[in-house]
């Protein structure tokens, strides 16, 4: 079985960890601004974070918007995350807009991926996945604590909770509050990397502190690294092109 998935000729889970790069203009023109600056770029990957857009709430322009920033973005495969208020987003919607949303995203044909977070209704979870394996989408199944680093068992039954759901890349962001907790997370990583050797997965230790979660991904296993092209989406993310640059050292160096 080979490790991981492809998407646009991208191997996502082999080599390098792959760079995304977020989108999170709050306008078209912005959005597609910061298409031109990624392509432009390292990134291997970009992610519409469209809780930051202004028009979140109305599915016809978010779907009118969508093959744009396709476009934009070339042969660069995009992710879909609607970040909900409570795992740290811009908006807070309710659930069936949740669901009919990243239903009709899916079914769209424009998004590569989509994000789904773990702890939604588990109804509107295996919904969404059904979903997208349905018309061939990948998904990204996450839970994102801004708050605290989980106890070790508490981030690996997460993931395994993503897995038994049939998430194609289970992910888990969170915020240490200590140097042990980045190396909790890192640990979490490598012993997934070796109980599930053909299962790629995205693990970030978020914050400054955590920064060596961002670079690390080759050695401990995480498939997915973030980076800023403009404005950052979560605490602790650098400069695409200057990840890049690190992530090459690392490998290079193996």
């Amino acid at each position: 079985m080979e490790k991981g998935i492809v998407i646009n000729k991208t191997p996502i889970g082999t080599g390098m960890p792959k760079i995304c790069t977020p989108l999170t203009g709050t306008t078209v023109e912005e959005l597609l601004s910061e298409c031109t600056v990624i392509r432009k770029s390292a990134a291997d990957l970009a992610e519409w974070r469209v809780d930051f857009f202004q028009d979140a709430t109305d599915l016809n322009v978010v779907l009118h918007t969508l093959p744009k920033l396709k476009e934009a973005l070339g042969s660069l495969p995009l992710l879909f995350s609607f970040r909900t208020k409570g795992e740290g987003g811009e908006k807070e919607i309710p659930s069936e807009y949740y669901l009919l949303l990243n239903k009709a995203v899916a079914a769209s044909g424009y998004a590569d991926l989509i994000d789904i977070e773990l702890f939604m209704e588990d109804k509107i979870v295996l919904n969404l996945i059904e979903t997208a394996k349905q018309y061939k989408v990948h998904t990204v199944v996450s839970n994102h604590d801004f708050h605290k680093t989980p106890e070790k068992e508490k981030m690996i039954s997460i993931i395994e909770q993503a897995l038994k759901r049939g998430a194609d890349l289970p992910k888990i962001a969170v915020m240490p509050q200590s140097e042990e907790d980045v190396l909790t997370v890192c640990a979490v990583n490598l012993q997934l990397k070796r109980k599930y050797p053909d299962q790629a997965f995205i693990m970030i230790a978020m914050g400054c502190l955590g920064m060596l979660s961002r670079f690390s991904g080759e050695l401990f296993g995480s498939a997915i690294t973030f980076a800023s092209a403009k404005k950052a989406s979560a605490p602790g993310q650098i400069s695409v092109d200057k990840l890049k640059e690190i992530l090459q050292l690392i490998h290079q160096a193996e």
